[in-house]
């Protein structure tokens, strides 16, 4: 079973349970099986696996926002991390103050709001996030927490292979790297994939504002077409 397919099936299932709840699931046995765990925002314990190549898995539902993939990708739009907010609500900039749905939106991006689902499917762009933790403000997050969370990102590109990786927030850009990043195309691809780092849509962002967004969403879109 193709990686996005299974990551999908735990996006449904994390939206049914609520943190902490526990929940066994049989999946086929995958190589960095933590790390799709991890991002499909469950802990797992597994057990021995069966004659038929699957592994029966003990789980615990986080309170965080599960990824949404899906095959043939055009954008992975990463966020720094999940807020409390969209971790509760199931997707990602929940904040009513948060721009990147109207943004998305407005520049074909997307084609409906707050639908993480719909966007996989119909617009094919997925969401994941370089830490995995929800705070009340990626502020909170440590410097460490970023650059933990490369290999799971580049993990999650490899699999996936996105036509762009479209990352919101330069400065946790530059923690996680360790680079005098700028805005707009990066000069190395991550995993096989192009890197676009482009402002932070959140509203405590005053540096920016709706039609930045709109601009660097439309350069995504033509990157990523280009390809």
């Amino acid at each position: 079973m193709r990686a996005d397919r299974v990551t999908m099936a735990l996006h449904v299932l994390h939206g049914r349970l609520d943190p902490g709840q526990l929940v066994e699931v049989v999946m086929p046995e995958m190589n960095d099986q933590s790390l799709l765990l991890e991002g499909a925002g469950f802990e797992g314990e597994a057990q021995s696996p069966s004659d038929q190549g699957t592994r029966s898995l003990h789980l615990t539902r986080q309170r965080t926002l599960p990824d949404a993939v899906g095959p043939g990708l055009q954008v992975l739009a990463v966020g720094l991390n999940p807020s409390l907010t969209a971790a509760d609500l199931g997707y990602g900039f929940a904040s009513p103050s948060n721009r990147f749905w109207r943004a998305a939106v407005a520049s074909g991006l997307v084609s409906v709001a707050r639908d993480p689902g719909r966007s996989v499917k119909a617009d094919r762009v997925g969401f994941t996030d370089l830490v995995k933790r929800a705070t009340p403000k990626a502020a909170d997050l440590k410097s460490s927490e970023f650059v933990d969370g490369r290999r799971r990102l580049e993990w999650t590109i490899s699999m996936h292979e996105p036509a762009i990786v479209c990352v919101m927030g330069v400065t946790g850009w530059r923690k996680a790297y360790g680079r005098d990043a700028s805005l707009g195309l990066q000069p190395d691809p991550l995993a096989g994939s192009p890197v676009y780092v482009m402002p932070n849509p959140s509203g405590l962002n005053a540096h920016t504002n709706h039609n930045d967004l709109v601009d660097h969403f439309s350069e995504v879109l033509s990157l990523a077409s280009s390809r």
